[in-house]
């Protein structure tokens, strides 16, 4: 049974991409099977970390249109959901939107930097906001669902964070409008160890977005020490204005989200971000990589830092 609390939510992920040239191809069968169960969750450590959280939906013909009310019956709702580590099993407790009064849901979602009109649909999630298991840097998380006589299951390890150690805003060109900054930032890779990275930026009160390239890994540049572009994200709907894309405006209040991430995260943004950008009549299709036994998805361990900026 569902419970209403006055802090019971948390935010669906919004998507980023990463073009990946080695991916192996595929052309989907448009063959009749039953749904299966897909996952997304994580657990997060650090000072701005929030509540672990699952998302349980199910899965839908490649080719099969949708409205509002299909969306809202994809959510998996009577699952027992447990993340378990080295010391206890935590069971997590499903919430919706639809168990909060509009005026908690409003303030949660600009928490959560989500707009309040980009939420079409009744989002309904597994979490513990009591954090009585809390995310520690290198400690083991194993994820265990159980619903409708089937048993998925999952672990992934906190990596240990890679700060930004500083920023800059640069005029993009001589030619550039004054008004328009690229925001860079200087990092100092660890040696000798593989590290995977991601990142979201928000303007003022807007949504969280991925840049087109948000998922990076270190390995031609491990222990290098380097300044690198962080492009304002934007929703994968827009019109893109070659002039403005990736520039935040002087004047600006900017946010950062800094992700480390391990290899499975990685490998599932890769590929579902690829077929994001790669749509159209002549594109191709890329296998979405997943560590969920006995379903789809990602489990992810997350050590995250967060930035707020003013451009100038």
């Amino acid at each position: 049974m569902k419970k209403i609390a006055s802090r019971k939510f948390i935010t669906l992920v919004v998507f980023a991409s990463m073009i990946v040239a080695c991916e192996q191809p595929f052309l989907p069968e448009v063959t009749s099977q039953p749904p299966e169960i897909v996952v997304e969750g994580y657990i997060e450590s650090g000072p701005n970390a929030r509540p672990p959280y699952v998302i349980l939906t199910r899965s839908q013909p490649f080719y099969e249109q949708f409205n509002t009310q299909d969306l809202n019956n994809l959510f998996v709702h009577g699952a027992r959901v447990t993340i378990a580590d080295s010391n206890a099993e935590q069971l997590l407790e499903e919430v919706c939107l639809s168990d909060l009064n509009p005026l908690l849901v409003n303030q949660l979602l600009n928490q959560f930097g989500l707009a309040s009109d980009s939420v079409m649909v009744d989002i309904c999630i597994y979490t513990d906001l009591s954090f009585s298991i809390a995310g520690e840097e290198g400690e083991t998380y194993t994820l265990t669902i159980e619903v409708d006589g089937q048993k998925l299951s999952s672990q992934t390890t906190i990596p240990s964070h890679v700060e930004i150690d500083s920023f800059r805003f640069v005029r993009p060109s001589a030619v550039s409008p004054d008004s328009l900054r690229e925001l860079r930032g200087y990092l100092s890779d660890p040696p000798g160890e593989a590290n995977y990275y991601r990142f979201l930026t928000k303007v003022g009160d807007e949504p969280w977005y991925p840049g087109f390239n948000s998922v990076v890994n270190d390995r031609f540049f491990d222990g290098g020490s380097f300044e690198f572009p962080l492009p304002r994200g934007v929703p994968r709907n827009a019109e893109v204005d070659p002039e403005t894309f990736g520039l935040f405006s002087v004047g600006d209040t900017i946010s950062i989200r800094w992700l480390s991430i391990d290899r499975d995260q990685y490998d599932f943004w890769n590929t579902l971000e690829y077929n994001a950008i790669n749509q159209g009549p002549f594109s191709s299709y890329t296998r979405v990589d997943t560590n969920i036994k006995g379903g789809l998805g990602i489990w992810g361990g997350v050590a995250v830092s967060r930035y707020t900026l003013v451009v100038e």
